[in-house]
């Protein structure tokens, strides 16, 4: 089986219900999901502008899209805040589904509210998005703060209550001071390797091997501008032994954040001066979500050996998962 680390079907569910319509994980998901073999998966709550309302507002909207497609799924996604109710959701052929944060401006200054989400199953959150907020600087938007005096704050009540930290989109400063002072459990859920293609969206050596000493993982993903220029397969295989070599074998896991089911927006986050190859990479097709964990995995038996292959399917990701499921 798969299990990965992002996927933002919730957000797509809150605005195709403001819509109207109805029934969204199965009608634009659970194929694709089934297809890669996919049975848990991470879904992250984002406060889009285009929802409407408050950022709060935005974050409740995804929530209750949770509830509501759970219910209209006929028992093909369960959400689930347990290790017991991800295992029961795996053996019963469901699609377990874990809650996270994806930019905690939505939280609008009131730390209560993390565990208000806490006690709906919020398990995961990332600081930011690439834009700077309260809480800290983005990898987009670095402003030189690295961390906030109420970005500490919001990671102390996390470690609290046992809510890992998502990295993905922090400024390397911010990475650097969170993997030093953050005493929870650390991971990228959707970032490549830098040495290998150097988006700002994937991180660099010394932080990849602070994520591996810290017990963390780190989530291929499979947005082209993030990956290189080539056949994905091969290249996402050249990140995961960059990963495997600087954060050791216990960090390898898939994080695709496919995004191809939204309306086109402004793209991935490119270098400051990109090159003709980084704005073509923009504009490229993500990998068909079907065949792309199958294809990936074989790019990585061929290139680290068999060994490689179930941590990066299942194994990594599920220990750290299991690790705040509670």
């Amino acid at each position: 089986m798969i299990v990965d680390l992002h996927l933002d079907l919730l957000l797509d569910s809150a605005l195709e219900r403001v819509r109207g319509e109805r029934d969204v994980f199965r009608r634009r998901h659970q194929r694709a999901l089934r297809d890669g073999g996919v049975a848990v998966q991470v879904l992250p709550m984002y406060p889009d502008d285009e929802l409407g309302g408050d950022p709060w507002q935005r974050i409740v909207a995804q929530l209750d899209a949770a509830a509501r497609e759970e219910e209209e799924s006929g028992g093909a996604l369960r959400m689930v805040s347990t290790v017991a109710e991800l295992r029961a959701a795996v053996g019963a052929g469901a699609v377990a589904g874990v809650l996270a944060l994806e930019n905690a401006a939505g939280l609008e200054g009131h730390p209560e509210r993390l565990s208000q989400l806490h006690r709906r199953g919020l398990r995961m959150v990332g600081l930011t998005w690439n834009d700077a907020n309260a809480f800290a600087d983005g990898v987009g938007d670095d402003r030189g703060r690295g961390i906030t005096a109420e970005g500490w704050e919001l990671l102390a009540r996390m470690e609290e209550l046992g809510i890992a930290l998502d990295i993905s989109h922090l400024a390397p400063a911010a990475c650097t001071a969170v993997l030093e002072r953050f005493s929870g459990t650390v991971l990228a859920s959707h970032a490549n390797a830098f040495a290998e293609h150097p988006s700002p969206r994937n991180l660099a050596d010394d932080v990849l091997a602070a994520v591996g000493e810290r017990g963390g993982v780190v989530g291929l993903a499979a947005i082209p501008a993030f990956v290189g220029a080539g056949d994905y397969a091969e290249r996402l295989a050249g990140h995961h032994a960059r990963i495997l070599e600087t954060a050791g074998p216990g960090a390898p896991a898939f994080g695709a954040d496919f995004c191809g089911y939204f309306e086109p927006g402004d793209g991935p986050l490119l270098p400051t001066t990109p090159t003709e190859e980084d704005r073509a990479l923009a504009t490229e097709p993500e990998p068909p979500r079907e065949a792309f964990y199958r294809r990936v995995c074989e790019a990585v038996e061929g290139r680290s050996g068999p060994a490689a292959v179930d941590p990066l399917r299942e194994q990594n990701a599920l220990r750290l998962l299991e690790g705040v499921l509670r």
